[in-house]
Parts: C-alpha cells; structure tokens; sequence
C-alpha cells in the first residue's frame, strides 16, 4: 500500500517540479508543438530538406515532400537525453557527417516577436540548457536570433528587392544574431544572455549581397553602437522574427541536445521545455485526473485485501 501512496505522490511531484522564476512550464515533444519547426535543416550534402510536417517556412521553390519529413526526423529527433538535465528529455540536433550538413530548430513570426529594440533593453534575457555530444573535435551549439532589419522589404532601396531566399527560412528575415556558447563536452551548461552579456556575430540572408558582410562578434549594446548595423538592427520597424538553435556547417560529426530555452521573447518568459515525445506533461485538467485514477486504483485493491483477510475495509491502514 505504501509504495503505490509513494509512486503516486513521486508521479505528481515530478509532474509539478518547479519551473525557473516561478514560470509556467510548456512542452514541445515534436515539430509544430508550440509553434517550432524544422528550419534550414540540410542533408550531409548540403540539400535543403523541406518537409511536409516538420517544415514551415521551406525554401522559395522547393516542393515539401514526406521523405524529407523521414530526413528531417533523422537529424532532430525529440529523445530521453543525456542524464543530469534540469527537466529531463531533450531534443537532439545532429551536425550531420559532413560539413555542408546542418540541423536547425526555429519557431517564427513574421509579423515579429518582439521589436528588435527591446533587445536592448534590461528586460530582455534569454537562458537555456545544452549538452554536447561530439565525435572528435568540440562543437557548439548555436542560437540565432533573425531580424527583419529597417531595411527589409521589396521595394526599391530594400534588401529583398530582386532577391529570393535560396535556404528556408531565410525568406522572413534578412540579418540574423548568432551566439556561440562556450563548448559543453559531456556535460550540460546553461547559457546566459541578455544586452550585454554575450557576443554575437551577424550575418546576412546566403547570397544576398544588399550587406555587406560584418564578420565580427560583438555584445547587443556594441551593435547599437555599429555606425553600419546598429540603426538597420534596432530601429524603428526592425522585428525579431525567428529564434533558432542550430548545429551543422562546418561542425560534422557532432551531436548537441537542447533541454530547455527560456527567454523573454517567447511565451511571456514561460520555460520552453524540450523533452521526450514519450515523456509529454498533461494539461493540468487532465494531470488531475490521472492522479485520481491512480488513487482509485489503490482502494478498490485495499478492500479487496481487507475482505480476503476477513477484515472491514478500512480508510487507513491499521
């Protein structure tokens, strides 16, 4: 009796683990799950993989098919994870086996997050939790941040006048903030950013030379600060459309697992929780039910019990 009273109140504890900051916990266990996607994901060759279930902003062009959906599935997949891990389960971000491949996850807005100028501000902060799996040489995982610059439309004197994305989702930003985190070899690290913590390097839509190319990292105050970038990135209009993770072009032979992302541009700071598709939280409605099914389970065996031994059933144990 005592131990199905302990896996339920172990089953309910887990389920109602805290969450960073008192936030509400939301779990994404497979693409299109809080709106994240598969997003310039690439083959070991370098192709563009557009699916028809796991891809929502495929490349200009390209047809989605289902066997780029089993491509996709092989490259990120929504696993158990390395132990050690604030919430358990994780998703898993393949490199792919050669440099041309990439794995990327991205959930998108083309209407925008955020003003790109919030961040800047003391209330922007983004944390998250990795763990690196590498083959041979270390590898980070990357996260991105995609901006529709001032200058991104395709009127005259825009920068997608006469251009078209040549990889997905490209085509709903046109720079992109790219933060590479220290390595974490066999172990998880959590990654702090906000204004001034952290670098970021920018780089541009591949192939579109409206840019010209920055090559440099710096903090979100210094790119204020750039006499080229710091207007197009922060001022007015600018949006933050995309926030990505990423691991590929040029980092082959290398696993990254991702756990969980919380920042202030998504979900109102709720924890982004990337877990197991076999290890998905119930809606709290539905958690309350399983709990009192459980407890339903236990009496009718204690009064069967009682009964066998010749006893009333009891409320308690005697």
């Amino acid at each position: 009796m005592a131990s199905h009273l302990l896996s339920v109140v172990a089953f309910g504890a887990a389920l109602f683990a805290p969450t960073l900051a008192g936030a509400a916990l939301v779990s994404i266990n497979g693409f299109g799950a809080g709106g994240w996607y598969s997003d310039d994901t690439r083959n070991a060759s370098g192709a563009n993989l557009v699916g028809v279930t796991s891809t929502q902003n495929g490349k200009p062009g390209q047809s989605a098919t289902a066997a780029d959906d089993v491509a996709i599935a092989s490259q990120i997949q929504f696993v158990a994870g390395p132990s050690g891990s604030t919430y358990g389960g994780a998703v898993s971000i393949d490199g792919t086996s050669a440099n041309a491949g990439k794995s990327n996850i991205a959930v998108t807005n083309s209407a925008g997050f955020a003003a790109a100028s919030d961040l800047l501000g003391a209330g922007f902060s983004a944390q998250y939790q990795w763990y690196g799996q590498p083959n041979s040489s270390s590898r980070s995982l990357a996260f991105k941040l995609g901006i529709q610059s001032t200058a991104f439309g395709s009127g005259a004197g825009q920068s997608q006048n006469g251009f078209t994305a040549t990889r997905s989702g490209e085509q709903i930003w046109d720079l992109v903030l790219v933060h590479v985190p220290s390595s974490s070899d066999y172990t998880w690290s959590t990654v702090n950013l906000d204004h001034d913590t952290g670098t970021w390097a920018l780089y541009r839509q591949a192939g579109n030379a409206f840019f010209s190319a920055p090559g440099v990292a710096k903090t979100l105050d210094d790119w204020a600060l750039d006499a080229t970038f710091g207007s197009l990135l922060f001022g007015a209009g600018a949006e933050v459309t995309s926030v990505q993770f990423g691991l590929g072009s040029s980092q082959r032979n290398s696993i990254a697992f991702l756990d969980y992302l919380q920042t202030s541009l998504l979900n109102g700071g709720d924890v982004i929780d990337f877990t197991d598709v076999a290890a998905a939280v119930p809606e709290p409605g539905s958690l309350a039910l399983a709990l009192l099914a459980l407890a339903g389970c236990i009496a009718p065996k204690r009064q069967r019990r009682g009964l066998t031994q010749g006893r009333a059933p009891s409320g308690s144990e005697g």
